[in-house]
């Protein structure tokens, strides 16, 4: 058998130059990365207890609790700063309040309202005695506080009486 050594010879050439190859491409490819990072922030919108919040009221999560308005026989109360919406982030918001249930002697109260306003202007007033009450289209902007304010007359000489309500905050 007679050995052909030049073919031996181009084929040992083109191993080394595909190894060659093999290794350089390697070589190109072996250091590529990503760095990153996931955070949790808290972002949107939350309550915040006001100065005539009522002691009880507490809020957790996003959902105000005990806000037990007391008020006394023939006076009218206004509860000016009772909650705060505040705006957490910088993006605007709009958002509709609705009144989703109410259950007790309305009777006892001549007004129950619940109003948006900021420090000049009443956004919307909702009758808290009327269940499915809303005010839709409400706007506030990033990093701003809206004021909740109610204003209660119960039914003059009335001693005592209940009457309890939910209202459901939607925003985009």
């Amino acid at each position: 058998m007679k050995i052909n050594y030049k073919k031996i010879l181009k084929l040992a050439t083109l191993l080394i130059s595909s190894l060659l190859i093999a290794v350089v491409s390697a070589q190109v490819y072996s250091y590529m990365y990503i760095e990153g990072s996931g955070t949790i922030t808290t972002g949107g919108m939350k309550w915040e207890k006001g100065t005539t919040a009522p002691t009880g009221a507490h809020i957790e999560g996003y959902t105000v609790k005990d806000l037990n308005l007391s008020i006394p026989t023939n006076t009218f109360m206004n509860f000016t700063d009772c909650l705060r919406l505040i705006n957490d982030d910088t993006t605007n918001h709009t958002f509709s309040l609705e009144i989703t249930s109410v259950y007790g002697d309305t009777a006892n109260f001549t007004t129950f309202n619940l109003a948006v306003y900021n420090s000049t202007d009443t956004y919307a007033t909702l009758n808290v005695k009327n269940q499915g009450d809303k005010a839709i289209d409400l706007y506030i902007s990033g990093s701003a506080t809206l004021y909740i304010r109610f204003e209660v007359d119960p039914v003059q000489d009335k001693t005592s009486g209940y009457m309890y309500f939910t209202v459901k905050l939607t925003y985009e």
